[in-house]
């Protein structure tokens, strides 16, 4: 009986120092989360990122004090590496503006297509009765 109850203990402990790490950790990443809302990169370095699109770790993607809420977090490789990979995936799901042309194009001609196709079926149906 005192075995298991010693064992039950030290498994509590255990599981409390797991846990508080965890919480730490979640509350950084949070915080690089919150920061990447506000980066963004120029034009200039925008094209330079879409000739090499694989490399996350680049130095375009680093926080800077300008991009960071407590810069006590620039010396955090948790808040770092989070950071980095956030910033890589917002600017990833960037587009250009010829990509959203293209799309209106497409969908615009999508639409006046459909469009044609019914109006030509109403009219071959009335033609025939």
């Amino acid at each position: 009986m005192l075995k298991l109850l010693v064992f039950s203990l030290i498994g509590l402990f255990l599981t409390a120092d797991l846990q508080a790490q965890t919480l730490r950790k979640d509350s950084v990443v949070k915080d690089a989360f919150t920061d990447v809302k506000r980066f963004k990169l120029n034009k200039q370095q925008f094209k330079e990122f879409r000739k090499n699109k694989t490399n996350s770790y680049s130095d375009l993607f680093k926080p800077t004090k300008a991009t960071v809420s407590d810069t006590a977090n620039l010396a955090d490789s948790v808040y770092v590496n989070a950071f980095r990979n956030a910033a890589y995936n917002k600017i990833l799901k960037r587009r250009t503006t010829g990509h959203y042309f293209l799309m209106g194009g497409v969908i615009y001609t999508a639409a006046t297509l459909a469009a044609t196709v019914v109006l030509l079926f109403v009219v071959l149906a009335k033609a025939t009765k």
